[in-house]
């Protein structure tokens, strides 16, 4: 899996004023707070944010964030890489400019599906399979819970999508003689 694959998960609840950073990270890694608050800093910008919020930190940028002192945060992360992840990511509306995200998981779905991840550690290719089922499953339900405002595709994005959708139909039924109509 070179066009998405998971690199690491994991849940935490964290300490009063526990901290990360400032450090940089080789692949993307999404957090979703599930309870408390904290902050999330960024190219100078700092985000305070809380139960039912997330950020995105991208590959190769320094950030840094920490629990709040009175309400501590509980958060899930999930870390991911491959050529198909910044086009996933802006799929579900996030990229360099929209880092935060708000996504509603009443049914504690996303953490579900962590913790079925991390069951999954010994290495082999049915494993490999059921993470990535799991991660796109991640990905199927952040999207079902964010908020339109973040997940809206711009034309280019969705234009590239309707492309590459025709271009996948074509090889997938070239033999069966099919028309300019069916595509």
């Amino acid at each position: 899996f070179q066009d998405l694959y998971l690199c690491y998960c994991g849940y935490a609840r964290c300490k009063p004023l526990h901290s990360y950073g400032p450090a940089v990270r080789p692949n993307y890694l999404l957090h979703y707070i599930i309870e408390g608050r904290g902050i999330f800093q960024i190219n100078g910008a700092t985000y305070a944010l809380g139960a039912g919020e997330g950020f995105l930190i991208e590959p190769n940028k320094q950030t840094f964030y920490q629990a709040d002192a009175q309400e501590p945060w509980s958060y899930l992360w999930i870390g991911f890489d491959g050529s198909s992840a910044e086009s996933c990511l802006r799929i579900i509306g996030l990229d360099s400019e929209r880092l935060i995200f708000r996504c509603r998981d009443e049914r504690g779905r996303l953490k579900e599906l962590v913790e079925e991840m991390l069951c999954h550690n010994n290495m082999n290719a049915q494993t490999d399979f059921i993470l990535q089922s799991l991660l796109c499953a991640f990905f199927a339900q952040l999207l079902e819970g964010m908020d339109s405002k973040y997940n809206r595709l711009s034309q280019t994005d969705r234009e590239n999508l309707y492309v590459h959708k025709a271009v996948e139909f074509i090889r997938n039924n070239y033999a069966d003689g099919i028309t300019v109509n069916d595509v």
